[in-house]
């Protein structure tokens, strides 16, 4: 199954699970595009691997040991200065879309409480960490950066205010209402291509099997699916 939005929506919640109140001892990058959280929570360690890969790109818990660079990136030394001690407040899903956000709480150097939040984009080439300041909205790091001549639309550099990425008119299909999901149902080609153009988040593998189960009481069908 493709890393989609719908496989991130049960993604999150096993995560939040597992991971939520925890607190992060660790931080590593033991490759450019990737970030590995250890993570204190219920007793239990456990290793969250964050991959912004142009090919690859995934959010998974893994038991893999890395062997990581002996010079630290300046990347991962940001995000031990903000993350590292950190409890996590929250974990969650941008509306079905692959985008996922953890927010921390730590202490500073005088012991003021900051709050920040880790976003991972897994979108292909696109995909990105970056890590906000909660209060002000702005990039404190990003594992990529993107320039304005790079992106007129949202720049991604320390500094800069954090811009979702461009969004779409397709609907939710988790919290799409029933009046409105009916009329879809009833009037729209329910093809896996079709289904792909009129909810977020949906993988052509995912798109494929909805397709497939929606031969009869439609409504019930597509809430079971998305249950």
């Amino acid at each position: 199954m493709s890393f989609d939005g719908f496989f991130l929506h049960h993604m999150t919640e096993e995560l939040r699970q597992q991971l939520l109140y925890g607190r992060i001892q660790k931080i590593n990058q033991p490759f450019n595009q990737e970030l590995v959280l250890q993570i204190r929570s219920n007793r239990q360690n456990h290793k969250l691997l964050l991959s912004a890969h142009p090919v690859f790109s995934r959010i998974q818990l893994t038991r893999t040991a890395f062997e990581n660079p002996a010079v630290p990136t300046t990347f991962i030394m940001v995000m031990r200065k903000y993350l590292q001690g950190a409890t996590i407040e929250n974990i969650s899903q941008i509306e079905n879309d692959r985008i996922l956000e953890i927010s921390v709480s730590n202490k500073n150097e005088i012991g003021d409480n900051v709050a920040a939040t880790l976003i991972i984009e897994i979108m292909g080439k696109h995909s990105n960490i970056i890590l906000m300041d909660k209060a002000s909205g702005n990039i404190i790091e990003a594992i990529k950066h993107v320039g304005f001549s790079q992106n007129s639309y949202r720049t991604i550099l320390p500094g800069s205010s954090y811009v979702t990425p461009p969004q779409t008119d397709k609907r939710n299909p988790f919290t799409i209402s029933d009046e409105k999901l009916f009329e879809i149902l009833q009037t729209e080609d329910l093809s896996a291509r079709s289904l792909q153009k009129l909810f977020q988040g949906l993988g052509r593998d995912t798109a494929t099997e909805l397709s497939q189960c929606l031969t009869s009481d439609k409504l019930k069908t597509f809430r079971a699916f998305f249950a």
